[in-house]
Protein backbone atom coordinates (compact mmCIF):
# COMPACT_ATOMS: atom_id res chain seq x y z
CA UNK A 1 0.00 0.00 0.00
CA UNK A 2 2.74 2.54 0.62
CA UNK A 3 6.61 2.07 0.72
CA UNK A 4 9.15 3.98 2.06
CA UNK A 5 12.61 4.22 0.74
CA UNK A 6 16.07 5.15 2.35
CA UNK A 7 14.22 7.89 4.24
CA UNK A 8 16.78 10.53 5.88
CA UNK A 9 15.92 13.27 7.53
CA UNK A 10 18.45 15.94 9.38
CA UNK A 11 17.47 18.39 11.76
CA UNK A 12 20.52 20.56 11.95
CA UNK A 13 23.19 18.76 12.29
CA UNK A 14 21.24 16.01 14.08
CA UNK A 15 20.06 13.18 12.08
CA UNK A 16 16.62 12.21 12.94
CA UNK A 17 16.02 9.69 10.62
CA UNK A 18 18.64 7.58 8.63
CA UNK A 19 18.63 6.15 5.27
CA UNK A 20 15.20 4.15 6.70
CA UNK A 21 13.04 1.63 4.26
CA UNK A 22 9.87 0.66 5.61
CA UNK A 23 6.76 -1.06 3.54
CA UNK A 24 2.97 -1.20 4.86
CA UNK A 25 1.24 -4.02 3.71
CA UNK A 26 -2.41 -4.63 2.85
CA UNK A 27 -4.53 -5.95 5.41
CA UNK A 28 -1.74 -5.24 8.12
CA UNK A 29 -0.65 -3.77 11.46
CA UNK A 30 2.98 -3.18 10.94
CA UNK A 31 4.47 -1.48 14.53
CA UNK A 32 7.40 0.81 14.78
CA UNK A 33 8.77 0.42 18.29
CA UNK A 34 12.47 2.44 20.07
CA UNK A 35 13.53 4.59 22.25
CA UNK A 36 12.66 8.10 22.90
CA UNK A 37 14.69 10.29 20.08
CA UNK A 38 14.77 7.07 17.53
CA UNK A 39 13.42 8.93 14.54
CA UNK A 40 9.66 7.03 15.03
CA UNK A 41 7.11 10.29 14.95
CA UNK A 42 9.79 12.15 12.60
CA UNK A 43 9.04 8.90 9.82
CA UNK A 44 5.59 8.70 10.57
CA UNK A 45 5.20 12.65 9.12
CA UNK A 46 7.37 12.09 6.25
CA UNK A 47 4.89 9.22 5.39
CA UNK A 48 1.82 11.48 6.30
CA UNK A 49 3.52 13.85 3.95
CA UNK A 50 3.58 16.90 6.75
CA UNK A 51 7.04 16.17 6.41
CA UNK A 52 9.89 16.45 3.45
CA UNK A 53 12.60 14.15 3.89
CA UNK A 54 15.85 15.47 3.09
CA UNK A 55 16.37 12.23 0.61
CA UNK A 56 14.56 9.07 0.08
CA UNK A 57 10.88 8.47 -1.23
CA UNK A 58 7.34 7.63 -0.38
CA UNK A 59 5.46 6.09 -2.82
CA UNK A 60 2.04 4.15 -2.90
CA UNK A 61 0.80 1.57 -6.02
CA UNK A 62 -2.24 3.64 -6.47
CA UNK A 63 -4.01 6.63 -5.19
CA UNK A 64 -4.80 5.79 -1.62
CA UNK A 65 -7.03 7.42 1.32
CA UNK A 66 -4.07 8.12 3.92
CA UNK A 67 -4.92 9.40 8.12
CA UNK A 68 -2.92 10.38 10.14
CA UNK A 69 -3.37 10.86 14.28
CA UNK A 70 -0.19 12.18 15.54
CA UNK A 71 1.31 11.99 18.95
CA UNK A 72 0.43 15.29 20.14
CA UNK A 73 -3.30 15.76 20.40
CA UNK A 74 -2.99 19.23 18.91
CA UNK A 75 -6.85 20.52 17.76
CA UNK A 76 -8.44 24.08 17.19
CA UNK A 77 -9.65 24.94 20.57
CA UNK A 78 -12.88 26.72 19.06
CA UNK A 79 -14.13 24.07 17.21
CA UNK A 80 -16.70 21.43 18.27
CA UNK A 81 -16.21 17.78 17.28
CA UNK A 82 -18.29 17.20 15.21
CA UNK A 83 -16.61 20.29 13.06
CA UNK A 84 -13.26 18.93 13.75
CA UNK A 85 -14.27 15.70 12.16
CA UNK A 86 -15.74 16.97 9.35
CA UNK A 87 -13.62 19.73 8.86
CA UNK A 88 -12.61 19.86 4.89
CA UNK A 89 -15.25 17.59 3.99
CA UNK A 90 -18.46 19.16 5.49
CA UNK A 91 -22.05 17.78 4.94
CA UNK A 92 -23.64 20.02 2.62
CA UNK A 93 -27.03 21.11 1.25
CA UNK A 94 -28.01 21.79 -2.32
CA UNK A 95 -27.34 25.37 -1.73
CA UNK A 96 -23.93 24.85 0.35
CA UNK A 97 -25.45 25.42 3.27
CA UNK A 98 -24.25 23.04 6.41
CA UNK A 99 -26.60 20.09 6.97
CA UNK A 100 -25.69 20.50 10.61
CA UNK A 101 -28.48 17.43 12.02
CA UNK A 102 -26.80 14.98 9.24
CA UNK A 103 -23.04 16.34 10.90
CA UNK A 104 -24.13 16.01 14.51
CA UNK A 105 -25.82 12.30 14.05
CA UNK A 106 -22.37 11.06 12.27
CA UNK A 107 -20.14 12.80 14.09
CA UNK A 108 -22.03 10.95 17.54
CA UNK A 109 -22.19 7.39 15.05
CA UNK A 110 -18.28 7.80 15.15
CA UNK A 111 -17.23 8.98 18.14
CA UNK A 112 -19.64 5.74 19.93
CA UNK A 113 -17.75 3.76 17.01
CA UNK A 114 -14.16 4.18 19.01
CA UNK A 115 -15.77 4.34 22.60
CA UNK A 116 -15.40 7.72 23.32
CA UNK A 117 -18.59 9.56 25.51
CA UNK A 118 -17.91 13.11 24.05
CA UNK A 119 -20.55 15.19 23.00
CA UNK A 120 -20.29 16.16 19.25
CA UNK A 121 -20.90 20.11 20.19
CA UNK A 122 -18.28 20.03 22.61
CA UNK A 123 -15.50 22.61 21.80
CA UNK A 124 -12.16 20.64 21.70
CA UNK A 125 -10.60 23.47 24.20
CA UNK A 126 -12.59 21.99 26.50
CA UNK A 127 -11.52 18.42 26.44
CA UNK A 128 -8.70 16.48 28.79
CA UNK A 129 -5.91 15.11 26.34
CA UNK A 130 -7.29 11.75 26.55
CA UNK A 131 -10.78 12.51 25.20
CA UNK A 132 -8.91 15.19 22.70
CA UNK A 133 -7.34 11.38 21.67
CA UNK A 134 -10.46 10.29 20.97
CA UNK A 135 -11.80 12.67 18.84
CA UNK A 136 -8.62 12.36 16.60
CA UNK A 137 -8.96 8.97 16.24
CA UNK A 138 -12.80 9.17 15.56
CA UNK A 139 -11.88 11.61 12.65
CA UNK A 140 -9.48 9.25 10.93
CA UNK A 141 -12.29 6.18 11.32
CA UNK A 142 -14.84 8.72 9.99
CA UNK A 143 -12.12 9.33 6.24
CA UNK A 144 -12.68 5.36 5.94
CA UNK A 145 -8.78 5.51 5.16
CA UNK A 146 -6.63 2.54 3.06
CA UNK A 147 -3.44 4.12 5.20
CA UNK A 148 -4.04 4.74 8.72
CA UNK A 149 -0.82 5.89 10.83
CA UNK A 150 -1.25 6.03 14.50
CA UNK A 151 1.17 7.45 17.07
CA UNK A 152 1.14 6.49 20.42
CA UNK A 153 -2.82 6.44 20.26
CA UNK A 154 -2.75 4.60 24.27
CA UNK A 155 -0.09 6.41 25.84
CA UNK A 156 -2.95 7.95 27.59
CA UNK A 157 -5.72 5.73 27.34
CA UNK A 158 -6.74 3.12 30.25
CA UNK A 159 -7.37 -0.23 29.64
CA UNK A 160 -10.88 -0.32 28.49
CA UNK A 161 -10.19 2.70 26.58
CA UNK A 162 -7.21 0.70 24.60
CA UNK A 163 -9.59 -1.89 23.66
CA UNK A 164 -11.76 0.06 22.35
CA UNK A 165 -8.56 1.25 20.09
CA UNK A 166 -8.26 -2.24 19.35
CA UNK A 167 -11.43 -3.11 18.28
CA UNK A 168 -11.22 -0.49 16.11
CA UNK A 169 -8.32 -0.81 14.37
CA UNK A 170 -9.13 -5.08 14.00
CA UNK A 171 -12.08 -3.62 11.93
CA UNK A 172 -9.94 -1.33 9.53
CA UNK A 173 -6.88 -4.21 9.00
CA UNK A 174 -10.49 -6.57 8.10
CA UNK A 175 -11.54 -3.99 5.87
CA UNK A 176 -8.00 -4.46 3.56
CA UNK A 177 -6.43 -1.42 5.47
CA UNK A 178 -2.40 -0.52 5.94
CA UNK A 179 -1.85 0.27 9.40
CA UNK A 180 1.52 2.08 11.02
CA UNK A 181 1.81 1.64 14.71
CA UNK A 182 4.13 3.47 16.58
CA UNK A 183 3.52 2.81 20.90
CA UNK A 184 6.25 2.12 23.63
CA UNK A 185 3.62 -0.19 25.56
CA UNK A 186 5.56 -3.69 23.80
CA UNK A 187 2.46 -5.76 25.08
CA UNK A 188 0.14 -4.17 23.29
CA UNK A 189 2.40 -4.16 20.02
CA UNK A 190 2.67 -7.65 20.19
CA UNK A 191 -0.84 -8.27 20.63
CA UNK A 192 -1.82 -6.16 17.94
CA UNK A 193 0.74 -6.27 15.08
CA UNK A 194 1.50 -8.39 12.43
CA UNK A 195 4.80 -6.76 11.92
CA UNK A 196 7.19 -4.73 14.26
CA UNK A 197 9.96 -2.61 12.81
CA UNK A 198 12.50 -1.86 15.54
CA UNK A 199 14.73 1.82 15.31
CA UNK A 200 17.38 2.95 17.12
CA UNK A 201 19.45 6.28 16.88
CA UNK A 202 17.34 6.69 13.43
CA UNK A 203 18.58 3.49 11.76
CA UNK A 204 16.18 0.71 10.89
CA UNK A 205 17.51 -1.87 13.52
CA UNK A 206 15.21 -5.00 12.47
CA UNK A 207 11.74 -5.69 11.11
CA UNK A 208 10.27 -9.34 11.89
CA UNK A 209 7.21 -10.95 12.02
CA UNK A 210 5.71 -11.10 15.73
CA UNK A 211 5.91 -14.70 15.60
CA UNK A 212 9.54 -14.95 16.26
CA UNK A 213 10.12 -12.57 19.04
CA UNK A 214 9.01 -11.72 22.00
CA UNK A 215 9.51 -8.45 24.97
CA UNK A 216 12.64 -9.15 25.89
CA UNK A 217 14.25 -9.41 22.27
CA UNK A 218 12.55 -5.89 21.71
CA UNK A 219 13.87 -4.60 24.61
CA UNK A 220 17.43 -5.48 23.59
CA UNK A 221 17.21 -4.21 20.19
CA UNK A 222 15.26 -0.82 20.90
CA UNK A 223 17.93 0.70 24.36
CA UNK A 224 20.98 -1.86 23.20
CA UNK A 225 21.23 -2.75 27.22
CA UNK A 226 19.82 -4.42 30.06
CA UNK A 227 16.45 -2.85 31.86
CA UNK A 228 15.27 -3.92 34.87
CA UNK A 229 11.44 -2.94 35.84
CA UNK A 230 11.38 -3.67 39.57
CA UNK A 231 9.02 -3.24 42.28
CA UNK A 232 9.07 -0.15 45.10
CA UNK A 233 10.66 -1.19 48.17
CA UNK A 234 7.55 -0.16 51.35
CA UNK A 235 8.46 2.72 53.37
CA UNK A 236 6.77 3.65 56.26
CA UNK A 237 5.27 7.10 55.88
CA UNK A 238 5.81 10.40 57.59
CA UNK A 239 4.26 14.03 58.04
CA UNK A 240 1.12 14.83 56.89
CA UNK A 241 1.97 16.93 53.57
CA UNK A 242 -1.42 16.96 52.13
CA UNK A 243 -5.04 16.99 52.59
CA UNK A 244 -7.99 17.35 50.47
CA UNK A 245 -11.48 17.55 52.42
CA UNK A 246 -15.02 16.87 50.28
CA UNK A 247 -13.25 18.28 47.16
CA UNK A 248 -15.65 19.95 44.55
CA UNK A 249 -14.23 21.47 40.77
CA UNK A 250 -15.34 21.06 37.39
CA UNK A 251 -16.85 18.04 37.37
CA UNK A 252 -15.19 16.08 40.64
CA UNK A 253 -17.02 15.99 43.45
CA UNK A 254 -17.07 15.11 47.34
CA UNK A 255 -12.89 13.68 46.97
CA UNK A 256 -11.33 13.24 50.02
CA UNK A 257 -7.93 12.08 50.99
CA UNK A 258 -4.34 12.24 53.01
CA UNK A 259 -0.97 12.01 51.26
CA UNK A 260 2.22 12.06 53.79
CA UNK A 261 6.36 12.33 53.60
CA UNK A 262 7.23 9.66 51.69
CA UNK A 263 4.34 7.90 50.21
CA UNK A 264 2.95 7.74 47.19
CA UNK A 265 -1.10 7.89 46.28
CA UNK A 266 -2.60 6.63 43.17
CA UNK A 267 -5.53 7.93 41.07
CA UNK A 268 -6.62 5.31 38.85
CA UNK A 269 -9.62 5.95 36.50
CA UNK A 270 -10.79 5.79 33.22
CA UNK A 271 -11.06 8.58 30.53
CA UNK A 272 -12.84 11.54 32.14
CA UNK A 273 -13.01 9.81 35.39
CA UNK A 274 -11.51 13.37 37.03
CA UNK A 275 -7.67 12.45 37.48
CA UNK A 276 -6.30 15.52 36.30
CA UNK A 277 -8.95 17.50 37.49
CA UNK A 278 -8.09 16.70 41.02
CA UNK A 279 -4.46 17.24 40.79
CA UNK A 280 -5.47 20.33 39.15
CA UNK A 281 -7.42 21.67 41.67
CA UNK A 282 -4.97 20.69 44.45
CA UNK A 283 -2.41 22.85 42.26
CA UNK A 284 -4.83 25.61 41.94
CA UNK A 285 -5.20 25.78 38.11
CA UNK A 286 -9.09 25.18 38.85
CA UNK A 287 -11.12 26.76 40.77
CA UNK A 288 -13.05 24.92 44.06
CA UNK A 289 -16.79 24.96 43.85
CA UNK A 290 -16.52 23.36 47.77
CA UNK A 291 -14.22 21.52 49.61
CA UNK A 292 -10.71 22.57 51.12
CA UNK A 293 -6.88 21.37 49.93
CA UNK A 294 -4.32 22.00 52.85
CA UNK A 295 -1.06 21.88 51.93
CA UNK A 296 1.62 21.71 54.41
CA UNK A 297 4.36 22.45 51.24
CA UNK A 298 4.05 23.83 47.98
CA UNK A 299 2.89 21.55 45.73
CA UNK A 300 4.68 21.09 41.85
CA UNK A 301 2.28 19.77 38.79
CA UNK A 302 3.86 18.24 36.13
CA UNK A 303 1.00 18.22 34.05
CA UNK A 304 -0.53 15.50 31.19
CA UNK A 305 -1.00 18.03 28.24
CA UNK A 306 2.83 18.84 27.70
CA UNK A 307 1.51 20.83 24.50
CA UNK A 308 -0.84 23.49 26.01
CA UNK A 309 -0.26 23.44 29.68
CA UNK A 310 3.38 22.75 30.07
CA UNK A 311 5.67 23.63 27.73
CA UNK A 312 6.37 26.96 25.79
CA UNK A 313 7.26 26.02 22.32
CA UNK A 314 8.60 29.27 21.06
CA UNK A 315 11.14 29.24 23.88
CA UNK A 316 14.26 26.79 23.99
CA UNK A 317 14.87 23.88 26.15
CA UNK A 318 17.25 26.05 28.54
CA UNK A 319 13.92 28.73 28.59
CA UNK A 320 11.40 26.41 29.60
CA UNK A 321 12.98 24.38 32.60
CA UNK A 322 13.51 27.69 34.18
CA UNK A 323 9.74 28.75 33.97
CA UNK A 324 8.71 30.32 36.14
CA UNK A 325 11.63 32.60 36.60
CA UNK A 326 12.84 32.90 40.46
CA UNK A 327 14.40 36.42 39.99
CA UNK A 328 14.15 39.82 38.42
CA UNK A 329 17.29 39.07 36.38
CA UNK A 330 18.37 36.14 34.29
CA UNK A 331 21.47 34.08 34.62
CA UNK A 332 21.91 32.67 31.24
CA UNK A 333 25.18 31.15 31.78
CA UNK A 334 24.94 29.36 35.23
CA UNK A 335 21.55 28.48 33.85
CA UNK A 336 23.46 26.89 30.95
CA UNK A 337 25.46 25.09 33.16
CA UNK A 338 22.33 23.84 35.66
CA UNK A 339 20.38 22.98 32.23
CA UNK A 340 23.44 21.00 30.97
CA UNK A 341 23.47 18.84 34.45
CA UNK A 342 19.89 18.11 34.12
CA UNK A 343 19.96 17.08 30.17
CA UNK A 344 22.59 14.59 31.62
CA UNK A 345 20.84 13.40 34.89
CA UNK A 346 17.83 12.80 32.90
CA UNK A 347 18.90 11.69 29.33
CA UNK A 348 17.32 14.12 27.76
CA UNK A 349 17.83 14.05 23.95
CA UNK A 350 18.82 17.38 22.68
CA UNK A 351 21.03 19.68 20.35
CA UNK A 352 22.07 21.45 23.69
CA UNK A 353 20.76 23.58 26.25
CA UNK A 354 19.45 26.11 23.18
CA UNK A 355 17.39 23.11 21.62
CA UNK A 356 13.81 24.55 20.12
CA UNK A 357 11.30 22.44 22.18
CA UNK A 358 10.03 21.22 18.17
CA UNK A 359 13.20 19.61 17.86
CA UNK A 360 12.30 17.04 20.86
CA UNK A 361 10.37 14.33 20.81
CA UNK A 362 7.21 13.94 23.15
CA UNK A 363 9.38 11.38 25.56
CA UNK A 364 12.11 14.04 25.73
CA UNK A 365 9.53 16.91 26.26
CA UNK A 366 8.25 14.85 29.30
CA UNK A 367 11.64 14.20 30.67
CA UNK A 368 12.18 18.02 30.25
CA UNK A 369 8.80 18.66 32.44
CA UNK A 370 10.19 16.28 35.03
CA UNK A 371 13.37 18.14 35.11
CA UNK A 372 11.40 21.48 35.64
CA UNK A 373 9.70 20.12 38.42
CA UNK A 374 12.84 18.15 40.55
CA UNK A 375 14.72 21.79 40.07
CA UNK A 376 12.18 23.15 42.59
CA UNK A 377 13.27 20.39 44.91
CA UNK A 378 9.14 20.01 45.83
CA UNK A 379 8.56 18.38 48.86
CA UNK A 380 4.75 17.74 47.40
CA UNK A 381 5.34 15.97 43.33
CA UNK A 382 1.62 15.94 41.39
CA UNK A 383 2.72 13.75 38.33
CA UNK A 384 0.17 13.32 35.96
CA UNK A 385 0.98 10.80 33.41
CA UNK A 386 4.29 11.09 34.11
CA UNK A 387 5.35 8.67 31.81
CA UNK A 388 3.21 8.96 28.54
CA UNK A 389 4.73 8.43 25.54
CA UNK A 390 8.35 7.22 26.93
CA UNK A 391 10.12 4.04 26.21
CA UNK A 392 10.62 1.52 28.38
CA UNK A 393 14.15 2.46 29.48
CA UNK A 394 13.53 6.08 30.17
CA UNK A 395 9.71 4.21 31.75
CA UNK A 396 12.58 2.39 34.24
CA UNK A 397 14.71 5.69 34.60
CA UNK A 398 11.78 7.68 35.69
CA UNK A 399 9.94 4.75 37.97
CA UNK A 400 13.35 4.52 40.11
CA UNK A 401 13.57 8.56 40.30
CA UNK A 402 10.22 8.47 41.47
CA UNK A 403 11.19 5.92 44.11
CA UNK A 404 13.96 7.63 45.05
CA UNK A 405 12.44 10.74 45.98
CA UNK A 406 10.16 9.51 47.88
CA UNK A 407 12.39 7.27 49.77
CA UNK A 408 13.96 10.94 50.81
CA UNK A 409 10.50 12.29 51.84
CA UNK A 410 8.63 13.98 49.04
CA UNK A 411 4.61 13.15 49.29
CA UNK A 412 3.64 11.89 45.45
CA UNK A 413 0.10 11.84 43.84
CA UNK A 414 0.15 9.97 41.02
CA UNK A 415 -2.31 9.60 37.95
CA UNK A 416 -1.69 7.13 35.18
CA UNK A 417 -4.02 5.14 32.96
CA UNK A 418 -1.61 2.26 33.24
CA UNK A 419 -2.52 -0.28 36.30
CA UNK A 420 0.53 -1.96 36.03
CA UNK A 421 2.87 1.41 36.76
CA UNK A 422 0.48 2.14 39.72
CA UNK A 423 0.71 -1.14 41.42
CA UNK A 424 4.36 -1.40 40.85
CA UNK A 425 4.87 2.64 42.51
CA UNK A 426 2.16 3.50 44.81
CA UNK A 427 1.19 2.75 48.16
CA UNK A 428 -2.56 3.47 48.27
CA UNK A 429 -4.23 3.60 45.15
CA UNK A 430 -7.70 5.37 44.59
CA UNK A 431 -10.15 4.73 42.33
CA UNK A 432 -12.55 7.11 40.01
CA UNK A 433 -15.32 6.71 38.22
CA UNK A 434 -17.79 9.62 36.97
CA UNK A 435 -16.26 11.79 39.50
CA UNK A 436 -15.66 10.35 42.51
CA UNK A 437 -13.73 7.96 44.42
CA UNK A 438 -15.41 4.38 44.45
CA UNK A 439 -12.54 2.89 45.98
CA UNK A 440 -9.41 3.04 48.23
CA UNK A 441 -6.88 0.37 47.72
CA UNK A 442 -3.81 -1.10 49.60
CA UNK A 443 -1.56 -1.76 46.13
CA UNK A 444 0.22 -4.37 47.91
CA UNK A 445 -2.95 -6.47 48.29
CA UNK A 446 -4.43 -5.09 45.11
CA UNK A 447 -4.45 -6.59 41.47
CA UNK A 448 -4.94 -4.88 38.18
CA UNK A 449 -8.18 -7.01 37.72
CA UNK A 450 -9.75 -5.47 40.83
CA UNK A 451 -8.80 -2.29 40.22
CA UNK A 452 -10.29 -2.19 36.69
CA UNK A 453 -13.19 -3.87 38.25
CA UNK A 454 -13.59 -0.69 40.27
CA UNK A 455 -13.17 1.99 37.77
CA UNK A 456 -14.95 0.09 35.18
CA UNK A 457 -18.52 -0.60 37.77
CA UNK A 458 -17.70 -4.20 37.11
CA UNK A 459 -17.28 -4.50 41.00
CA UNK A 460 -19.31 -2.36 43.98
CA UNK A 461 -17.10 0.50 45.48
CA UNK A 462 -14.68 -0.79 48.43
CA UNK A 463 -14.49 0.23 51.11
CA UNK A 464 -12.72 3.97 51.54
CA UNK A 465 -9.27 3.20 54.09
CA UNK A 466 -8.75 6.72 55.27
CA UNK A 467 -8.30 8.08 52.23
Amino acid sequence: MLTGRAITVRFGATIAVDAVDIALQRGEVHAVVGENGAGKSTLLRVLAGVLSPHSGTVETAAPVRLAWVPQEPTLPPDLTAEEWIFLGREICGPFGWLRRSAMHAGAAAVLHSVGSDVSPQTRLGSLPWPQRKQVQLARAVSMTPDVLLLDEPTAVLGDAETRELFRVVAEIKQRGAAILYVSHRLDEVLAIADRVTVLRDGRRVSSDAVGVIDTQILVARMVGRDVQMRERDSVPPGGLALRVIDLAAAHVDGISFTAHQREIVGLAGLVGAGRSEVLEAIAGLLPLRSGRVACTVRPVLVPEDRGSKGLIPTFGLRDNLFLPAEQWRLFPASERRIAESWIERLAIRAAGTEAPIASLSGGNQQKLLLARALRQQPQLLLLDEPTAGIDVGAKAEIHDLIRRLAAEGTAIVLASSDLSELLMLCDRILALRAGQVVGSLDAAAASERRLAALITGAEPGATPSSH
